[in-house]
C-alpha cells in the first residue's frame, strides 16, 4: 500500500500591502462625510478632513484605481463589475505631528453573488500639513487577520483536496490565543473519522463552529486551541475543540496585554502612552510584529516617547513572531522529511522487491508494515502469501528462525489487534486506534499535532509511523498493558511507550512499538505526558534502538513535553540544601517516590545545559553515534569532549539556573 503525503500545513502569515500615495486624486473638492460615532480628541474641523480622505480613498477604489485598491489590500478585478466599498472611521488620535486613524472596510465586486475582495481593519498615520489639515503617508498598520476567517478559509482550501482523495477525513485547525486575540497558526489532516456522519445535520458549519467553540476556553491565560472538523456529505462540520494553556507565558504578563489591548478599544487609543505601554505588554508575551506596530504609533503621536533605540530593537524582533515562528517551523519539518523506515518508503520498496523476487520473507515483511499502520485485512493477506510460498518452495535453512519468529509475531499481533480500539485515524506520522464514537479523540490527536512540532521543529528528527491507542479508562489501559510490563498497573502512569526489538546481526529491529495512553479530564497532562512518550519513539528511532542512558532518554523526552512540572526551582533547591543526585545514581536510575521527580528534573536541566552550550545538533549527534554502536561514554566524549561524569561536574558549577 502506498500512502498518499498530506497536503503540507499552512501557516497564516502577516499580510502586507503595497502602498500608494494618492497625492493626485486628494486634491479634489471636499465629500460629504457620513455621519458616524468616533473615539477622538480631535474637533469637528479635524474629523471632517479625515472623513473627506477616507471617502476619496474609497471613490478612487470605486472607480477601479490600481492604487486605491491595493491601498485596501484589493486587486483589480478582471471584469468590469462595479465596484462597491464600505469604511468606518472608529477612532482618531490627533497631535502636533499628525492623526492615527482606525478604520474597518470592506471591498467587494458587486456581482450575483457579491463577491468579497477583502475586509478588515487598518490604522494608517496622517501628517499635519501647512494649513492645518492632513496628508496620506505610507505609515500604515494592517490589523491581524481575523483567526475565524482565516481558519475558515484554510478549511475551505482543505476540502478541495479532501474531495479529490474520496476519503473520509478530519481537520485540526490549529490557533493560539495571546494577549487578548487569537491567531490563527496551521492544520493538519487526518484520515478516518471520530464520529458518526449521521451527526452532520445537527453539527455546525466551520465559521459558526469556530465563533462558537472559541468563547469556551478557559477564560485566562495564554493557550493553544486546536478545533476539530470531520468532512461529511456536505462539507466540513464542528466535531469538538480542545485547549493546551501556555507553559511559557505567564498568566499576569498575558492578562496585562488583554486589558491594555481592550482600553485601546476605547478612550486609550487617543493616549500615546496607552500605546507604549500596550507594545511593551506585547513584547512580554512575545506578540512581536503587533508590538513593534503599538510602538510606532506611540513614537509618531509623541516623539521620543519610545525612542529610536527601542524602535529598531522593536523592529529585529519580528522575526521571533508566533507567525513568523510557525511559517519557519513548516519550513523545517518539510526539509527534515521522514525517517528511512516510515512505511510510505518501506512499504514501496519490499512491494517492488516482492514483484519481481518472491519470498516468504518479503511477505512477512510486507505483512507486519500492514500491521503496524492497522491495516489488518492487507496483513493477513500477507501472511496468506507467505504461507503458499513457504508451502510451496520451501525456506531456506539460514532463513528458518527468522521466518518462524515473524510468523509468531504476526500472530500475536492479529490476535491482539481484537482487542485494539477499533476506529483508526491516520496522518503521515500517526497511526491511531480509538474506539468508535471516543470524543477523547479530540484531545488525542490535538496533544499528538503538537508533539510532532517539538521533535521535528525543535530537534529536526526524522520520523516513522507511530502507533498510538486511546483506552477508554484506566482499567482498559492497565488490562492490556500489563501483559508486557508490570507498569502498566501502576496507578501513577498514565502513559507507556511498547517496543519489541529483536536482535539481529545487523543491530536491534523494530518488530513494534506503540504509545498506550487512557482518556481523563486533566488534558493539559495529556498533552505532556504524549509529547514525553513521543519523545522516547524519537529517541529510539534516532539511537536505531540502542540503549541510551536513561538520565539522557529522560532528558530529551522531558525537553519534548515542555519541561517537566517545576522542575527549574526542585533542582535549584536541591543543589541549594546539598541533596542532589549523584551522577552514578542518575546512571543508575533506581528512583522513586520524592528522588523520581528529582531525577527527572536534574535530566531535564542537563539537557537544557547541553543545549545551551553544544546546541541540540550535539543531542543528535550523541544518539547518532550510539545508534552505530559507538558506546555511550565513548559517544559523549566524541560529541561534547567530555565524559558524562565530567559533563555533570560542569552542569552543577554553571548550569543549575
Amino acid at each position: 500500500m502506498q500512502f498518499s503525503k498530506t497536503k503540507p500545513r499552512e501557516v497564516f502569515v502577516r499580510f502586507f500591502v503595497t502602498f500608494w500615495i494618492f497625492a493626485a486624486w486628494l486634491s479634489g473638492g471636499a465629500v460629504a462625510a457620513h455621519a458616524q460615532e468616533i473615539i477622538t480628541n480631535a474637533g469637528p474641523t479635524e474629523i471632517s478632513a479625515v472623513q473627506n480622505i477616507v471617502a476619496r480613498l474609497e471613490n478612487a477604489a470605486r472607480n477601479r484605481d490600481v492604487g486605491a485598491l491595493n491601498f485596501f489590500g484589493a486587486n483589480l478585478p478582471v471584469d468590469s463589475a462595479p465596484i462597491e466599498t464600505q469604511t468606518r472611521i472608529s477612532h482618531l488620535a490627533t497631535s502636533q505631528r499628525g492623526a492615527l486613524v482606525r478604520f474597518s472596510f470592506a471591498v467587494s465586486v458587486k456581482r450575483n453573488p457579491p463577491v468579497t475582495l477583502n475586509r478588515g481593519t487598518q490604522d494608517v498615520w496622517l501628517s499635519r500639513i501647512a494649513t492645518g489639515g492632513f496628508a496620506l503617508t505610507d505609515r500604515r498598520f494592517i490589523s491581524a487577520p481575523d483567526a475565524v476567517e482565516a481558519l475558515t478559509q484554510a478549511a475551505e482550501t482543505e476540502l478541495r483536496d479532501a474531495r479529490l482523495d474520496g476519503k473520509n477525513a478530519v481537520l485540526d485547525l490549529v490557533a493560539s490565543r495571546i494577549g487578548g486575540r487569537w491567531i490563527a497558526l496551521r492544520r493538519q489532516r487526518w484520515d478516518g473519522e471520530i464520529v458518526s456522519s449521521g451527526l452532520e445535520a445537527r453539527s455546525p458549519q466551520p465559521r459558526e463552529f469556530l465563533k462558537g467553540q472559541m468563547p469556551t476556553a478557559p477564560p485566562e491565560g495564554a493557550l493553544t486551541g486546536h478545533f476539530l472538523l470531520q468532512k461529511g456529505e456536505n462539507g466540513w462540520f464542528g466535531v469538538g475543540s480542545s485547549f493546551e494553556p501556555s507553559r511559557r507565558i505567564a498568566l499576569g504578563a498575558d492578562n496585562n496585554a488583554a486589558s491594555l489591548r481592550a482600553r485601546l478599544e476605547g478612550e486609550g487609543f487617543l493616549r500615546p502612552e496607552t500605546h507604549r505601554d500596550f507594545g511593551y505588554a506585547l513584547s512580554a508575551v512575545g506578540l512581536y510584529n503587533e508590538a513593534a506596530d503599538a510602538l510606532e504609533k506611540a513614537e509618531l503621536l509623541r516623539e521620543g516617547l519610545v525612542g529610536s533605540q527601542k524602535l529598531r530593537e522593536a523592529n529585529q524582533n519580528r522575526v521571533r513572531d508566533p507567525q513568523e515562528l510557525v511559517a519557519r517551523q513548516i519550513q523545517t519539518e518539510a526539509s527534515v522529511g521522514l525517517g528511512p523506515e516510515h512505511p510510505t518508503y518501506l512499504i514501496s520498496a519490499l512491494l517492488r522487491e516482492q514483484r519481481t523476487q518472491p519470498s516468504v520473507i518479503g511477505a512477512l515483511r510486507l505483512a507486519l508494515e500492514y500491521s503496524r499502520v492497522a491495516e489488518e485485512e492487507l496483513a493477513q493477506a500477507k501472511v496468506r502469501e507467505a504461507t503458499e510460498i513457504k508451502n510451496r518452495s520451501g525456506v531456506r535453512p539460514q532463513d528458518s528462525a527468522w521466518v518462524q519468529l515473524l510468523f509468531d509475531h504476526l500472530r500475536e499481533r492479529a490476535r491482539l489487534a481484537r482487542t485494539k480500539p477499533s476506529n483508526v485515524l491516520r496522518s503521515e506520522l500517526f497511526t491511531v486506534r480509538v474506539w468508535p464514537g471516543d470524543r477523547g479523540a479530540i484531545d488525542l490527536l490535538a496533544a499528538l499535532e503538537e508533539s510532532q512540532h517539538t521533535v521535528y521543529a525543535d530537534f529536526g528528527i526524522p520520523m516513522g509511523n507511530t502507533e498510538v491507542l486511546l483506552w477508554r479508562s484506566q482499567d482498559e489501559f492497565a488490562r492490556y498493558t500489563t501483559q508486557f510490563t508490570e507498569q502498566g498497573g501502576s496507578e501513577f502512569v498514565a502513559a507507556l511507550t511498547l517496543t519489541k526489538l529483536v536482535s539481529t546481526r545487523n543491530g536491534p529491529l523494530v518488530l513494534g512499538e506503540e504509545i498506550n495512553a487512557y482518556a481523563n479530564n486533566d488534558v493539559a497532562a495529556l498533552f505532556s505526558t504524549l509529547a514525553h512518550e513521543y519523545g522516547h519513539v524519537a529517541v529510539r528511532q534516532i539511537s536505531r534502538g540502542r540503549l541510551v542512558p536513561i538520565w539522557f532518554n529522560e532528558g530529551i523526552a522531558t525537553s519534548v513535553e515542555g519541561g517537566y512540572d517545576g522542575y527549574i526551582a526542585r533542582v535549584r533547591r536541591a543543589a541549594n540544601n546539598g541533596t542532589l543526585l549523584s551522577m552514578r545514581e542518575m546512571q543508575a536510575w533506581n528512583v522513586d517516590g520524592e528522588r523520581a521527580f528529582l531525577a527527572y528534573s536534574q535530566a531535564n536541566s542537563m539537557m537544557d545545559f547541553i543545549v545551551a552550550k553544544w546546541g541540540k545538533k550535539a543531542v543528535l549527534d550523541i544518539l547518532r553515534q550510539i545508534g552505530r554502536d559507538v558506546s555511550p561514554d565513548e559517544a559523549f566524549y566524541n560529541v561534547l569532549n567530555i565524559s558524562q561524569a565530567e559533563l555533570f561536574n560542569r552542569w552543577v558549577r554553571e548550569g543549575i539556573k
